[in-house]
């Protein structure tokens, strides 16, 4: 048989019962170890490979969208000297057609 551990008696709680010090020295907790496993490797030249595909991927569609983007920007200006030329032509017509008017 285990004989009774002796505790100092450091004080009493508010109910009266006595308070004892923990005790100095603890058991060391039995932890249970996974058994280790062997390291798994990692295919790193398909990483490389897929980021290096995605950069280019990306830079392809940058350029494609800002080739896109320089076509609209030319078409929007075509259209701009056209409607301008085409308010130009309707005021000469229109002070043409006044001066037909009162017959000069």
């Amino acid at each position: 048989m285990t004989e009774p551990v002796q505790r100092q008696q450091i004080g009493y709680d508010l109910a009266g019962n006595p308070m004892y010090a923990a005790p100095a020295t603890y058991a060391p907790a039995q932890v249970a170890q996974a058994p280790l496993q062997p390291l798994k490797a990692y295919p790193w030249g398909a990483y490389l490979g897929a980021g290096c595909f995605a950069l280019v991927a990306l830079v392809i569609v940058g350029f494609v969208i800002v080739a896109i983007l320089i076509g609209l920007s030319i078409a929007l200006v075509v259209l701009a000297i056209g409607v301008v030329a085409l308010v130009i032509c309707l005021l000469v017509l229109r002070s043409m057609w006044r001066d037909y008017q009162r017959g000069r």
